[in-house]
């Protein structure tokens, strides 16, 4: 864009500015033209109105506006509906940033969450389980026993649950890390713990949770190992 054009629309927007100023305080109502003898067309009048930069200089009337008060109040009132519509634009480009932004940071915020942490969904779909409390008593096995027969009462019986097992150990097992597994009836370990040993009036006793809730009911061998030393078996079943 040239220097001449530029100054060109300056100067027009200065003489639109004085003709506004100078029709408020003569042209509203004193000089009536009912006859509109020599009035510019209304596309005119409205060009002036908006603003509109493709108006040059010398099509602006503004020698004719301030002397013919019909024209002048057609012109006010084309300026009083430019600036509403002119709010109009404002404030729906500023409401359009503002619902951009909030759905970002919402789409944000969602994403965020959804990747860290379980829906509320998921969390009511998901209940907790308390494990089940169950106390094995292997005081009576003899490790050197422990493999032998095939009797009920010689079985411990767990039930096919989530189970929270306190193991109270047979004498002479000292406290530290003990290993406890689950195998089935194949030798296939499908439980695998490791669990502090604690004692208590000199008796010794693991507790760990064991979840048996999808296990196969049957036949299978607990094995205990104490820190250091050989597994211990002890015939079960489960429920």
């Amino acid at each position: 864009m040239t220097p001449m054009i530029e100054s060109n629309r300056s100067a027009s927007s200065k003489l639109v500015r004085d003709v506004i100023a100078l029709g408020k305080k003569y042209a509203g109502a004193g000089f009536p033209n009912p006859n509109r003898v020599g009035c510019p067309d209304s596309s005119t009048l409205r060009a002036m109105a908006y603003r509109d930069r493709r108006l040059r200089l010398q099509d602006i009337p503004a020698a004719h506006i301030v002397r013919c008060s019909t024209c002048f109040q057609r012109y006010e009132e084309f300026r009083r509906i430019s600036l509403i519509v002119r709010g109009i634009q404002i404030t729906a480009a500023s409401l359009a940033v503002a619902a951009m932004i909030f759905l970002t940071a919402r789409f944000a915020w969602n994403r965020v969450h959804r990747s860290g942490e379980p829906s509320m969904a998921a969390i009511q779909r998901t209940p907790h389980i308390t494990p089940f409390p169950l106390k094995v008593d292997l005081a009576s096995f003899s490790p050197t026993r422990g493999g032998e027969g095939d009797h009920s009462e010689r079985k411990i019986h767990l039930p096919q649950k989530l189970l929270r097992v306190d193991f109270v150990l047979p004498l002479g097992m000292e406290p530290g890390d003990y290993e406890i597994q689950l195998q089935d009836s194949k030798g296939t370990v499908f439980i695998d713990k490791r669990a502090p040993g604690r004692m208590n009036e000199g008796v010794t006793s693991v507790e760990t949770d064991i979840d048996l809730a999808s296990a196969m009911r049957g036949s299978l061998t607990l094995m205990i190992r104490p820190p250091g030393m050989d597994w211990r078996r002890f015939p079960a079943v489960i429920e």
